[in-house]
């Protein structure tokens, strides 16, 4: 990547206490679709299909809901049973 420095030119430029700062601070938002939620503080993206946010902390209300093996299956609403 253009403009990344090397782990070790990094490392030999700042002292621990900047080290610790950077590691426990909060990631600010790079892009225009990047936000920090004002619910669960952390760095989340707007998707592109324009129907939820991915990155919400666990707990957050706004977390998309998982799908897949997770979800349960449809009420049966016409009374039959399942075959």
């Amino acid at each position: 990547m253009v403009g990344v420095k090397p782990l070790e030119d990094l490392l030999g430029e700042i002292d621990r206490d900047e080290l610790d700062r950077r590691i426990c601070s909060h990631p600010k938002p790079r892009t225009s679709r990047e936000f920090v939620c004002p619910e669960c503080e952390a760095r989340c993206t707007r998707l592109l299909n324009k129907d939820g946010e991915a990155g919400h902390a666990k707990g957050c209300s706004r977390r998309l809901r998982r799908t897949g093996s997770v979800r349960k299956p449809p009420m049966l609403t016409d009374g039959g049973e399942r075959e």
